[in-house]
């Protein structure tokens, strides 16, 4: 475990994305779905394309509604020759911030992959030293499926939404 990875689960988070669909909640985690969701959270953090462009996790949540919040800072290594933030980057980005999201819900032993993205860039943004905000939430969960959601922001302006379809892996019954 990276000492240096602070990881906050609380029931309540500031929602800035419209929520059209609210997972449904059965009960609060069992002691050992939380072990489990603070030891994937940890890998999935850890994962090196992450840890090398730079993605912190700043939050995630279960209660009232699954997400997760990232941040980073721009450098050389996300830009385009344009100096505008490379959009495969806002994709990836998306990407983990939609599993973030996801982890809380899975029950000891499962995982999840995506089988499914689609991303749309809305504005470009110049310049190094930018800081974003990447953030994802569930949007509908079931059994063996799972649909999220999430955006990039800069200067507090959305510039990438993306959808995603996950698949859930292995475990017992979920949580929802």
């Amino acid at each position: 475990v990276n000492p240096n990875i602070q990881l906050t689960l609380t029931n309540s988070f500031k929602q800035s994305l419209p929520n059209l669909h609210k997972p449904r909640i059965k009960m609060p985690p069992s002691s050992a779905d939380l072990a489990w969701t603070q030891a994937l959270t940890q890998s999935a953090v850890s994962v090196r394309i992450h840890t090398v462009l730079g993605l912190k996790l700043i939050s995630q949540t279960l209660l009232p509604n699954s997400t997760a919040l990232h941040t980073f800072k721009s450098e050389h290594i996300h830009l385009t020759p344009s100096q505008t933030l490379h959009g495969g980057i806002a994709s990836l980005m998306i990407d983990a911030a939609g599993y973030g999201a996801l982890i809380p819900t899975l029950s000891e032993g499962q995982t999840a992959v995506t089988i499914a993205s689609s991303f749309q860039i809305l504005d470009a943004v110049p310049g190094l030293g930018k800081v974003y905000e990447v953030e994802g939430r569930v949007v509908r969960r079931g059994k063996r499926t799972a649909f999220c959601e999430g955006e990039v922001r800069c200067d507090g302006k959305v510039i990438a939404k993306g959808s995603l379809t996950k698949v859930i892996k292995g475990g017992k019954e979920s949580k929802l």
